[in-house]
C-alpha cells in the first residue's frame, strides 16, 4: 500500500510510485526496473519515498532497505564496522588492530540492540539512495533526510545509515555528520575512463610491463581456442545460471543455481537500460559471460560467470575488461564502471578510484565503540586503496551519476 503524507508519498513497492520515481532517477541503479529487480531479492522491507511540490511535481526520491545481522556485507552498515577487521588487518599496526578487534567484538555482541537497521543505498550501485535532483540550496536533501529519520523512528530501526556517498559530495557528508552519523570509508568505486581512439591507445596508456601482461592475456585466450561473442538478455539461461553460481562460490559468496536463475528471470522481466551479454565460447561450450548494461555513454558490467579452470586462458579479464573496452572505444562509450573490490586488478588495468564514505548512526550505548571502529576501518581502507597506482579521473567523472541528462 502507498500513501500520501503531506508532500511525501511512501510505498513499500517501487511499482506503486514508479511513474513519479522515473522523473527523479538519475542513473542506471536508480531506475524503477533496476529497483524492482533488487526488490524481488531484498531480505527485508523496502522503503521508497517521493517528495513532490504542491502541484504534484516530483522533486526527489529516497530508497532504503531493512537489513538484519546476516544481510549482505556491503549493504549492512553494522557489518561494515564489525566485520571489516580481516579486510584491513594488514593495513593497521598492532595497536590499531587490537583496538578495532575490541570495538568489533563489542558491536557484534550488541547485534540485538543494533538490528534491524535501515540502510539508504542504491542496490548493486554503491551509491546513496538519495535522489535530490538539482538542489543548490539543499532543501530537498534536508527533506529527504528528515524522511529517513522519520522512517527509522516509526519503524523502530535502532540503526540508520546512508551508504557509499562519494567523497567529493562534501555538502551531503556535512549534513549527515551534523545529524549524528559517523563517517567511514569502506569501499572505493573503480571507473575506467575511455578517451582513446582505439585499443592501441588504451594499451599505450598503461605502463610497459602492464602492456606486456595485457597482450599476454589476450594471446592466452586466443591460443586456448576460445572466442568472444555478443548476444542479448534473452539468451541467458541454465548454463549462465550454473556459471554464475559457481563463480560466486569460488569467490567466497554463498550462491546456489536457484538464486542465479531467479536473478536471470528478474533481469529479463525488469529490463533496465540496454542489456548486452558478452560470452566466451570454446567450441560448443560456454565458458564465461558478463552482462553489461549501457545507459547513455556509460557501461556497467554486472552479472558475471566464468567456468572453473579458466585462469590460464585469462577468460575473466578478456570478458570483463578487454572486450568491453574494445566495444566502448568503437561505440563512443566514455566510462566503464567496475565498482569496488579487486583493487589491484582494476588499478593495473587503468581504472581511476573514488572513495565512498558510508555514514551510520548508532544507538547511544554503542556510539563510542562505533565511532572508534569507524575511524579505524576508515584508516585501514584508505591505506588499502592508497597502495595502488590509480589513473586520474577524466573530465567526465560524474557521467555515470547523471547518465540520463
Amino acid at each position: 500500500m502507498s500513501f500520501i503524507t503531506g508532500a511525501i508519498r511512501h510505498s513499500h513497492r517501487i511499482s506503486e510510485v514508479a511513474a513519479a520515481w522515473d522523473s527523479v532517477a538519475n542513473d542506471l541503479y536508480s531506475l524503477p526496473n533496476w529497483l524492482a529487480t533488487a526488490e524481488a531479492r531484498a531480505p527485508g522491507r523496502c522503503h521508497y519515498a517521493v517528495l513532490s511540490e504542491a502541484d504534484g511535481t516530483p522533486q526527489g526520491g529516497l530508497v532504503a532497505y531493512e537489513t538484519g545481522p546476516d544481510g549482505w556485507h556491503f549493504a549492512n552498515p553494522v557489518a561494515l564496522l564489525a566485520r571489516s577487521t580481516e579486510a584491513v588487518a594488514e593495513h593497521l599496526d598492532s595497536a590499531e588492530l587490537a583496538e578495532l578487534t575490541t570495538c568489533a567484538k563489542e558491536l557484534t555482541e550488541a547485534q540485538d540492540q543494533l538490528h534491524p537497521a535501515l540502510a539508504c543505498y542504491l542496490p548493486s550501485g554503491y551509491r546513496p539512495g538519495l535522489l535530490p535532483g538539482p538542489d543548490p540550496a539543499g532543501t530537498v536533501t534536508e527533506a529527504l533526510l528528515d524522511q529517513l529519520d522519520a522512517l527509522a523512528a516509526e519503524g523502530g530501526y535502532p540503526t540508520a545509515a546512508v551508504l557509499h556517498v562519494p567523497e567529493r559530495a562534501s555538502a551531503l557528508r556535512e549534513r549527515l555528520e551534523r545529524r549524528g552519523y559517523l563517517p567511514f570509508v569502506a569501499v572505493g568505486d573503480c571507473v575506467l575512463h575511455t578517451p582513446w581512439a582505439d585499443f592501441g591507445g588504451y594499451l599505450g596508456s598503461l605502463k610497459s610491463h602492464r602492456r606486456t601482461a595485457v597482450r599476454r592475456e589476450i594471446r592466452a585466450f586466443a591460443e586456448s581456442g576460445a572466442e568472444l561473442r555478443e548476444t542479448g538478455l534473452d539468451s541467458l539461461g541454465e548454463a549462465h545460471a550454473l556459471l554464475h553460481a559457481g563463480h560466486m562460490r569460488r569467490y567466497g559468496h554463498p550462491a546456489e543455481p536457484a538464486a542465479s536463475r531467479q536473478l536471470i528471470t528478474s533481469i529479463q522481466t525488469h529490463r533496465t537500460g540496454t542489456g548486452r551479454v558478452f560470452e566466451a565460447w570454446r567450441g560448443t561450450e560456454l565458458i564465461g559471460f558478463v552482462v553489461c548494461y549501457q545507459l547513455g555513454d556509460v557501461f556497467y558490467p554486472k552479472m558475471i560467470g566464468v567456468a572453473e579452470g579458466e585462469k590460464r586462458s585469462s577468460a575473466y579479464f578478456n570478458l570483463t575488461y578487454y572486450e568491453p573496452v574494445r566495444v566502448a572505444l568503437a561505440e563512443g562509450i566514455r566510462q566503464i564502471v567496475y565498482g569496488p573490490e579487486a583493487y589491484g586488478a582494476k588499478a593495473l588495468r587503468g581504472c581511476a578510484l573514488e572513495r565512498l564514505v558510508s555514514h551510520v548512526r548508532l544507538p547511544a550505548g554503542q556510539r563510542t565503540a562505533g565511532a572508534r571502529a569507524a575511524a579505524l576501518v576508515d584508516l585501514g581502507h584508505r591505506r588499502r586503496m592508497d597502495r595502488h597506482d590509480w589513473a586520474q579521473a577524466g573530465a567526465d567523472a560524474d557521467a555515470h551519476t547523471d547518465a540520463r541528462s
